[in-house]
């Protein structure tokens, strides 16, 4: 008896977690109802329970960036017939999902991208490809771009409740955004000299401008490194770094070994804090 009462417990279980989707589900994969939807292009960004999936893409700066997205006839059986999927937008997702999570993300300008009005997933096949556009050299770096893609109609089918809206966070990257490993020296004035040999990601703030790790003191103290036309470096610190560090010696920036070159003080107890290094990428 307490067998059969934990059997129809689970049951019970199994069966409200499944009326939570919006899709319909089968226990037996033959007897599934196909729906068009998009496939992850990449790993979720968005948090367990969002009714919208978020995925974030960054693309080096250029004029134009290629991008695929894949729509799938997702169930038990191949498309049989040709389908056409009307494609689009879909702002009142991006704005649900500000307000649901409390984001602040910017919906991306129509002119800094091509998106597809149709595709067709071919009969006897399961997906299609959706070739964009992207025009990242035009990104505001100040901004937060989504582009809530939507699958507007299907001809054959049912589009999926779950991924038939997809949020892509879009970021553009400068030439300088990457992993370096970074040696040098830190000279402390009253506890000795000491070596720097760590890993520093460099992210980008702006076209010519990266943010990292100060030195060798941590996350909570951070450094800007701004490129120059003449590919002189400007170092302006950020977070607990002290805004005296003055910059002296060789600042620059090798092009051809993606290298950084860096010579900065700043002042405390005892004295400077002298510190050379150089940040070459990985």
């Amino acid at each position: 008896m307490k067998n059969f009462i934990k059997l129809v417990g689970l049951f019970f279980v199994g069966a409200t977690m499944t009326s939570c989707l919006n899709d319909t589900l089968s226990l037996d994969p033959a007897n599934s109802v196909n729906v068009v939807e998009f496939k992850n292009p990449s790993s979720f960004s968005s948090p367990y329970g969002s009714k919208y999936a978020l995925y974030s893409q960054a693309f080096e700066v250029a004029p134009e960036n290629n991008y695929t997205l894949t729509v799938s006839y997702s169930g038990a059986n191949v498309a049989p017939e040709d389908i056409t999927v009307s494609l689009g937008t879909d702002p009142t997702a991006l704005t649900q999902y500000n307000t649901e999570q409390k984001k602040a993300f910017d919906l991306i300008p129509a002119a800094l991208y091509t998106l597809p009005t149709q595709v067709v997933i071919p009969k006897g096949q399961r997906t299609a490809t959706v070739g964009m556009k992207f025009k990242s050299a035009n990104f505001d770096f100040s901004k937060n771009y989504v582009l809530p893609v939507q699958i507007k109609s299907v001809s054959t089918g049912a589009v999926s409740g779950n991924f038939g809206t997809i949020l892509i966070n879009l970021k553009a990257k400068n030439p300088y955004d990457g992993v370096y490993t970074a040696t040098g020296l830190f000279n402390h004035p009253t506890a000795g000299p000491r070596d720097i040999k760590r890993s520093k990601t460099l992210a980008t703030v702006d076209a010519t401008t990266s943010e990292t790790e100060f030195a060798d003191l941590g996350a909570a103290a951070t450094m800007q490194l701004r490129v120059n036309a003449d590919n002189t470096v400007t170092l302006t610190p950020g977070g607990t770094a002290s805004t005296a560090t003055v910059q002296f010696g060789v600042n620059k920036y090798d092009a051809a070994t993606k290298t950084f070159t860096l010579s900065y003080k700043y002042a405390g107890a005892g004295g400077d804090r002298v510190i050379t290094e150089t940040i070459k990428k990985n």
